[in-house]
C-alpha cells in the first residue's frame, strides 16, 4: 500500500526498522548481525498484536493511531490523520525510526503559538 501511495503522489517510500533487544544475562542486549536480520525478516502471524519489525512509510500518506495516546486531547485508537514527518537516525545503513510527526485533524494543540495546531509528534512504535 504505501508503495502505491508513493507513486501515485510521485515520491519516494523507506524502510524503518526496529531495534529488538532480548534478556540477556546482564540485561536487554540489542539484536545485531543475523539476528537482528532474522527478526526484521520473520513473517507476522494473523494473530499477532505486534507489526513486523520494519515499515515502509512515504511523507503524506494515510495513518491511524493505535493506541490511546491521550483520550482528552483527541488522540486515540482509531484516529486518522496524515504522516507529515519521521525521525530517525541511521545504524549499520538502516533508518532506525524514532518519532513520527502526524497532522491530525481531530487533535487541538493546547499552546496556541504554535505554528501548526493539528500537528503531533509520537515515538515510533515500528
Amino acid at each position: 500500500m504505501t508503495k502505491v501511495f508513493a507513486k501515485a503522489t510521485k515520491q519516494e517510500f523507506h524502510i524503518y526498522y526496529a531495534e529488538d533487544t532480548v534478556k540477556g544475562q546482564t540485561g536487554r542486549v540489542l539484536l545485531a548481525g543475523e539476528n537482528a536480520e532474522d527478526a526484521w525478516n520473520t513473517e507476522v502471524k494473523h494473530n499477532a498484536n505486534d507489526l513486523s519489525g520494519k515499515l515502509a512509510l512515504a511523507i503524506g500518506m494515510p495513518v491511524i493511531v493505535v493506541d490511546n495516546v491521550t483520550v482528552e486531547l483527541k488522540i486515540s485508537n482509531g484516529s486518522r490523520g496524515t504522516l507529515a514527518g519521521v525521525k530517525y537516525f541511521r545504524r549499520f545503513g538502516r533508518r532506525i525510526a524514532i518519532a513520527v510527526d502526524i497532522d491530525l485533524l481531530n487533535y487541538d494543540n493546547p499552546n496556541q503559538n504554535t505554528e501548526r495546531r493539528h500537528r503531533i509528534q509520537l515515538a515510533a512504535k515500528v
